[in-house]
């Protein structure tokens, strides 16, 4: 055995070098994320209302995120059309993995409650007995400087520099938190109040607040997941319209319907991520009508699609183009 070794010595460890090459390749992290395309999945099922049954036309789109991506990875994908590798962000290293969960829960939940609101401000303008009443009570900490050890992605502030933000709204509310040395009274998950003084430092990602909102009564009355609720906040608008769509019973004939962008308070429709790969995939998922942020339109250049392309602006604009384009 050792005159064997002895013998071939030369080509061992030049295919030991060959392998540790290979393996480094596939499991050696680079500095780059990557955003492939996904699928759909139907919002029938996400909620329950009583005495309605939930429209059937409506699906989220999602897509597969990976950060970091292995040198073999970048390798393989980086000439493929479909996907997008970008550099990892500060924001990005930061953020672990029960990190991205407990976000990830927050961007739902605030997404449904928002879209529960705005769906029945929208059927109680075809049915005053439909209504929602809600407060809003404070930002919800979705992310900050990791140097912070005082806080938790999910802790609540509910006041700034002494002014209670039940009295504001979640604009201003943000404007207020937004300062470079400024006083946070914050709740925390565990039902403790305490007081944090942040002063800002230049390495400092940016505070990422979420508003809070509590539905205080609504009729009907709705039920959904709270833990295994579909989609993020990317899915506001598609969750809206399907809400929306079972309250006022509209006829969608067969269409298949999705979409993507944000929904605030205000109505208004906002941006995400992905936005090439979520045509890709619903263009792969044979969708009729996809509903995108107008301001997005940009970014889609050069991509062919055969769906109904809606951009929007707001919810409302959304609701009008589905009544004068679709309804049977």
């Amino acid at each position: 055995m050792i005159k064997f070794l002895l013998k071939h010595l030369k080509k061992i460890v030049m295919l030991s070098f060959a392998y540790v090459y290979v393996l480094m390749l596939l499991v050696v992290p680079t500095q780059y994320a990557v955003v492939t395309p996904g699928g759909l999945t139907n919002l029938e099922d996400s909620f329950s209302i009583e005495g309605y049954e939930m429209d059937d036309h409506f699906y989220s789109i999602y897509v597969y995120s990976q950060e970091p991506i292995t040198v073999f990875q970048y390798y393989l994908l980086k000439n493929n059309d479909q996907v997008s590798i970008t550099e990892i962000t500060q924001r990005q290293e930061d953020t672990s993995i029960l990190d991205s969960i407990k976000q990830g829960n927050i961007s739902k939940v605030v997404s449904y409650k928002t879209a529960i609101i705005k769906a029945y401000e929208l059927a109680h303008m075809q049915n005053d007995e439909i209504y929602a009443n809600y407060t809003y009570d404070g930002l919800i900490i979705y992310d900050f400087p990791r140097r912070i050890d005082a806080l938790n992605i999910g802790d609540k502030i509910i006041a700034i520099n002494g002014e209670n933000l039940e009295d504001e709204d979640f604009i201003s509310s943000k404007t207020l938190a937004y300062q470079s040395d400024v006083t946070y009274t914050i709740l925390k998950e565990s039902g403790d109040i305490i007081e944090y003084h942040y002063v800002y430092e230049t390495e400092d990602v940016l505070f990422w607040f979420f508003p809070s909102y509590e539905i205080i009564d609504a009729n009907p009355s709705y039920d959904y997941d709270q833990v295994n609720v579909v989609g993020g906040s990317s899915g506001g608008l598609l969750q809206t319209l399907s809400i929306y769509a079972s309250l006022v019973n509209i006829n969608l004939l067969d269409l298949k319907i999705s979409g993507t962008g944000t929904i605030e308070m205000t109505g208004d429709i906002g941006l995400i991520g992905g936005i090439r790969q979520k045509i890709i995939t619903a263009e792969q998922e044979n969708v009729d009508v996809f509903f995108i942020p107008i301001d997005h339109l940009d970014d889609i250049n050069g991509l062919e699609y055969s769906f109904d392309l809606v951009p929007v602006n707001t919810i409302n604009e959304a609701v009008i183009w589905l009544n004068e384009n679709v309804i049977s």
